[in-house]
């Protein structure tokens, strides 16, 4: 199963990384100058309609020669974000930099020069043009930029690239489709053009608790399992993480303590009983003692584990 998921992973890096961005980006031009174009990696998938590109280069220009483009260019509208380095996108006259907690949008049929005077790691997130409105086109005649500090939905969507980017070659067919049209939603909301009507804009923190869910189902027996780190997986803020379970009404400790002792009782109920057997599955569940174990236990279900699995066996 995982190596099916891998399959729709694109993955090229040295010589490699100029060939597969023309074929994923279309009619661009990369000059690395004295730069070292080994250090180059590219990692792309696509997410539905939508692909999302992490990449990896030394110093390098980028010129988007649109007067020539190939007829076989993907018509989609960019986002890129920086996370490491500094870059600065140059079009129709306007000069837009290229900085982490903010992202650039920008039309690729309008010549343009991206400069990346440094060594630069970026997210690159394509979206085709027809799911935009024709508005939200004409905003893009120069480079739209929206600052995650200003606008929570640029927020989410910064920390969903991120989050899924990490987990790209682990998410089946369905999951990645349904996580580019969440993308293109919040797009059109962060350029302020009216949603399509055929399908009502996904709520960010809805997904966003998906995601945490099914990080912490399966990281659940790690007992370093932190809200630091569920945040930095999901490359969103630990405040975040907390707003996505406020709908439950639950903090995330809550959600995760929760989880282990209800797995731990249906272990308990298939245990064998011989005596050791309690604290073994306190501790694979992340537990630090027995009798932290018991406490918890009895305060959830209202017996000890050892009155809990005597009652399953009878």
């Amino acid at each position: 199963m995982a190596a099916a998921l891998q399959r729709h992973v694109e993955i090229a890096g040295g010589r490699d990384f100029a060939g597969l961005a023309r074929n994923l980006f279309g009619n661009v031009r990369l000059d690395f100058g004295a730069a070292d174009e080994n250090k180059s990696r590219m990692v792309s998938a696509m997410l539905g309609a939508c692909r999302l590109t992490r990449l990896e280069a030394d110093r390098h220009v980028v010129f988007g020669e649109r007067v020539t483009a190939r007829p076989d260019d993907p018509d989609a509208i960019k986002l890129i974000l920086q996370t490491e380095g500094a870059a600065s996108l140059m079009q129709g006259g306007q000069h837009a930099p290229v900085q982490t907690d903010a992202l650039v949008i920008y039309d690729p049929r309008r010549p343009y020069v991206l400069t990346n005077s440094t060594s630069v790691r970026q997210l690159l997130l394509q979206l085709p043009r027809h799911a935009l409105s024709h508005s939200a086109i004409e905003r893009l005649a120069t480079p739209f930029t929206a600052h995650a500090e200003q606008d929570g939905m640029c927020r989410i969507l910064l920390s969903l690239m991120e989050s899924t980017m990490h987990e790209i070659g682990h998410l089946d067919e369905a999951r990645r489709a349904g996580i580019g049209q969440t993308m293109i939603d919040l797009v059109r909301t962060v350029i302020g053009a009216d949603p399509q009507p055929a399908r009502p804009v996904a709520n960010p923190l809805d997904l966003l608790l998906q995601r945490i869910k099914e990080f912490i189902e399966s990281n659940v027996e790690r007992p370093d399992l932190t809200i630091t780190m569920i945040a930095r997986r999901m490359g969103c803020s630990v405040r975040y993480v907390y707003r996505a379970f406020e709908v439950e009404c639950l903090t995330p400790s809550d959600y995760i303590w929760n989880l282990r002792l209800q797995k731990a009782a249906a272990q308990l109920r298939d245990a064998g009983g011989y005596a050791g057997e309690i604290s073994e599955i306190a501790f694979a569940l992340g537990f630090s003692s027995s009798a932290h174990f018991s406490r918890a236990f009895r305060n959830r279900f209202g017996v000890s584990p050892s009155q809990w699995r005597r009652a399953a066996a009878v």
